[in-house]
């Protein structure tokens, strides 16, 4: 590819880069909802255990995502100013971040895993079923990291059709895997939760194998990878002024639903049951959000490199308009059909009567996400991570965390109350962001020429 291409991202719009970043991402999230369908098939106990411990594990992918954002943001806002060199430059310390990050990762996971269970307060027999699957799927999560750092740089340059391909590899191969490693297709021995870990793995080298011949071969995307690491000024430490409070905003909110689960863990084992089932059906709505978020961030901050202004307010209210249309045609949806769609997971009569108020709740919540997550985003590509994260965590670990326990444990209000506390938290952080975009005071955090 020339050094000099003209811009594919504004050329494509909104949809033409959403569109295919949420099936990307509508077939990335559907491999931990397969996942946890197969582990359904083993038991309640299978898929309850690998998904009470599943926010550790979604907070390693959150510094991913965080990090990849955050670079192909800089990135976009230079290629906003026709400097592709400089672009790829960033793009070169972002895939070095990711393999450092991700050799950290799995360290942690490969050798505190015996230990998270215990951090969770799970029961003996969820405890070893949680354990089996760190100890694979956590050690090996960096090749998810690399694959989603290639996925950004596809995003960067207009590309975000070959995600969608690569995600799609993903999926096939671990559902065959889960096929004949769990269900024991064609003769195997089935191998319960260690079989599902396996085929994670397996699915995400596969992924990655795809996105490098795409960025490398085809693309040709130019990574000055010697010259990143000559120069960490101009490369890592821009992306991590944005990256680590970035990082830190999601992770809090992961910690958050990891108490939230610990509290709802002490209410029984059909309360936790159907938070998990409730999460893996409305993902889809976050996957929703998050395509539409990514994309508008590469389209505002892409017309804030080039201070276009004016077009950068009308482009955020367009993605919020069909944020919120989006999400509440489809969170209705998941509503009406909730019980047909927990009986896939579970026959379980207690479970699937909390799922009326369980998923009722949810579906109030999401137009909160979808004002937080589209705001947010842009907030951060701009270079304004910082104000995001600090009013997130003051009113999450202030507010939010404190209301739910007293309201679901201490007040003995259950399930219910400790999940509109959660309502709660997404409905103030969504105001504040919003609030900030319209006072323009992100634009003292762009990137310097």
């Amino acid at each position: 590819m020339s050094s000099t291409p003209k811009s594919k991202t504004l050329e494509k719009g909104l949809f033409g880069m959403a569109l295919p970043i949420f099936g990307e991402f509508s077939l990335n999230m559907s491999v931990p909802v397969l996942d946890a369908l197969f582990l359904s098939q083993v038991s309640d106990q299978a898929a309850a255990s690998v998904g009470a411990v599943m926010p550790w594990f979604s907070m390693a992918i959150v510094f991913f995502a965080a990090t990849g954002i955050a670079g192909a943001s800089l990135a976009s806002q230079y290629m906003g100013k026709q400097n592709y060199s400089r672009a790829n430059l960033i793009l070169a310390g972002l895939v070095i971040l990711s393999l450092i990050t991700g050799l950290l990762c799995g360290l942690f996971f490969l050798s505190q895993a015996g230990n998270i269970g215990r951090w969770m307060s799970l029961p003996n027999n969820m405890h070893a079923m949680a354990t089996e699957y760190l100890i694979i799927a956590g050690s090996a999560i960096g090749f998810m990291g690399l694959r989603m750092t290639l996925a950004n740089i596809c995003n960067s340059y207009g590309q975000s059709h070959w995600n969608t391909i690569s995600a799609a590899v993903m999926l096939v191969s671990n559902v065959i895997g889960n096929g004949v490693l769990v269900l024991g297709w064609f003769g195997a021995t089935p191998l319960g939760v260690t079989g599902v870990a396996i085929a994670s793995l397996i699915a995400w080298v596969l992924s990655l194998s795809f996105n490098l011949f795409v960025v490398i071969l085809l693309i040709k995307v130019r990574l000055p990878l010697l010259e990143a690491i000559k120069q960490p000024s101009k490369t890592l430490t821009p992306i991590l002024k944005i990256a680590v409070p970035s990082a830190l905003e999601p992770f809090s909110y992961q910690s958050f639903v990891m108490v939230m689960n610990l509290m709802i863990v002490q209410l029984g084992e059909a309360a936790i049951t159907i938070r998990i089932y409730a999460l893996n059906i409305y993902v889809y709505c976050t996957m929703l959000l998050i395509a539409l978020g990514v994309a508008n961030t590469m389209l505002v901050t892409q017309l804030a490199g080039a201070g276009k202004f004016e077009e950068c307010h009308q482009q955020m209210r367009q993605g919020l308009r069909w944020g919120l249309s989006a999400v509440a045609v489809v969170a209705s949806l998941i509503y009406l059909f909730h019980q047909a769609l927990l009986e896939i997971f579970t026959d379980n009569p207690e479970v699937l009567g909390l799922g009326v108020i369980v998923c009722l709740i949810h579906s109030i919540n999401e137009p909160c996400r979808a004002v937080n997550i589209i705001s947010g985003n842009v907030l951060r590509g701009c270079g304004d991570a910082i104000y995001v994260t600090g009013n997130a965590i003051a009113v999450t670990w202030l507010f939010s965390v404190p209301l739910a326990y007293l309201l679901g444990i201490y007040w003995g209000l259950g399930l219910y109350a400790i999940l509109l506390a959660g309502v709660l938290d997404e409905f103030i952080r969504s105001q504040i962001n919003w609030r900030r975009w319209k006072s323009d005071k992100w634009k003292r955090k762009l990137a310097p020429d």
